[in-house]
């Protein structure tokens, strides 16, 4: 290019330059540009475009409001709990079992700690229920402590444990994980002296929590492990008397074979294990040995099993990725039917969960459709949904719980505070039903 018509295109560019700035006003001009997900081009879908497909087929229907203000004619799955609301009429005279888990959100007995003193303050009972040989993660209502000499073992220390889920190299290839997910190996393939451990657990100071007195424990294990105290000894699945209304207890533990849990517990009312799983979506209990769970729920009289799980899954996932994960959870249903035919079923729905967009937090457009996508699975399977994330408001609640010092800062998790109120928003939606049972 010649270096006139260089200079011609420079003075071009500068007078159009000049022609722009004489027609910006003062203060500039501010565009909000908003583009769509590949997600969105491709779903082409509101969060409400299937409610007309949830609906089942019923003599009893009852109205639900959306977030969208959309009503749609739904069953109300309470219905299918018919079976766990007969069963607290006998806990006068015997105990049950509910066994809740989920993911992070009932991490440290946070929700099940509210439902477990909820159940029991109406029906009675006694005791935390079902814990780890080796609990690595505080709990809120009581603390427990695993020895070895004399020695208390730290989260590496200790037996070998393995899980279902979490990294993959605490895995198992047999499943043997037992009814928690996971397993603690008594041998001294880790820490010498494993074969003889001594576990302290101690209520916390609340002397109106139900679950701080307690007179029995229970021993789930195999092989050669037994579980000792006040001078007496059992083996898997027998129950070691405890003095009455005890609030703290030392158990020891020897033999070489696997332990699955031990449970504090009273012979009659409600117990409620909470089985917390870090960081899993929920669909791991078909890798789980089905015959070690059968044996536990059927020992226990378990006769409702809460499944909450489902926000580990959603992320910024498409709804065609959400669907086939939501089958993925149907598969754990019914498996879950399989191992215990007299329990009723639970499924926990996810909260609602914040994402940055546009320099704001907003709902993550994925919890609406996996809520829906898990109410019509919950129907088709027959068994109970709650809704978590209308519970809590809707879309965008999350902000609002923030606003009230019940979520934290990450826009998923609950405070301490949060989790007593949604655990208490759970337990209101299972009494509720059970009174419209019924009637």
């Amino acid at each position: 290019m010649k270096p006139s018509h260089i200079a011609g295109l420079y003075f071009l560019v500068i007078a159009i330059l000049a022609i722009f700035c004489l027609m910006v006003p003062e203060g500039g001009i501010h565009l909000d540009i908003q583009w769509p997900t590949m997600g969105e081009m491709l779903e082409l879908e509101s969060d409400t475009a299937d409610l007309e497909d949830l609906a089942v087929e019923t003599d009893t229907v009852v109205p639900v409001v959306v977030d969208e203000n959309v009503v749609d004619t739904i069953t109300d799955t309470r219905y299918y709990l018919k079976s766990f609301y007969a069963s607290l009429d006998s806990t006068k005279a015997k105990s049950i079992r509910v066994v809740h888990y989920g993911d992070s959100q009932i991490e440290e007995d946070r929700m099940s700690m509210t439902l477990r003193r909820d159940l029991q303050s109406r029906f009675g009972g006694g005791g935390v229920g079902l814990l780890p040989l080796h609990q690595t993660i505080a709990m809120r209502t009581v603390t427990q402590g695993l020895y070895i000499n004399n020695q208390r073992q730290t989260a590496k220390q200790g037996p070998k444990r393995h899980m279902v889920y979490g990294p993959k190299d605490f895995r198992r290839s047999d499943g043997m994980y037992g009814v928690m997910g996971q397993v603690a190996t008594m041998d001294n393939s880790l820490v010498a002296g494993s074969e003889h451990v001594q576990v302290n657990v101690n209520s916390g100071s609340d002397s109106t929590a139900t679950e701080r007195y307690f007179n029995r424990a229970r021993l789930v294990a195999d092989g050669g492990v037994t579980m000792s105290a006040n001078g007496q000894t059992v083996h898997s699945q027998q129950l070691l008397t405890l003095p009455d209304s005890s609030k703290s207890v030392r158990l020891s533990f020897n033999g070489k074979g696997r332990v699955y849990g031990f449970s504090l517990e009273t012979p009659t009312g409600v117990m409620v294990d909470n089985v917390p799983m870090r960081g899993c979506a929920g669909a791991v209990f078909t890798s789980i040995s089905k015959q070690l769970c059968a044996d536990y729920y059927a020992a226990t009289n378990t006769r409702l099993i809460i499944l909450q799980f489902g926000g580990n899954a959603i992320g910024n996932n498409s709804h065609a990725t959400i669907s086939h994960f939501v089958e993925q959870l149907r598969k754990q249903v019914k498996m879950m039917k399989e191992c215990a035919p007299y329990s009723s079923i639970v499924f926990v729905g996810p909260s609602d969960m914040l994402v940055r967009r546009g320099g704001k937090s907003q709902s993550n457009e994925g919890v609406a459709y996996m809520d829906h996508q898990l109410l019509r699975m919950a129907q088709e399977e027959r068994i109970g949904y709650f809704s978590l994330y209308h519970a809590m408001g809707g879309r965008n609640s999350m902000l609002q719980w923030q606003q009230r010092n019940l979520a934290g800062n990450d826009g998923i998790h609950f405070t301490p505070d949060g989790a007593v109120k949604a655990g208490r928003l759970l337990a209101e939606w299972l009494e509720n039903g059970r009174q419209m049972v019924k009637k």
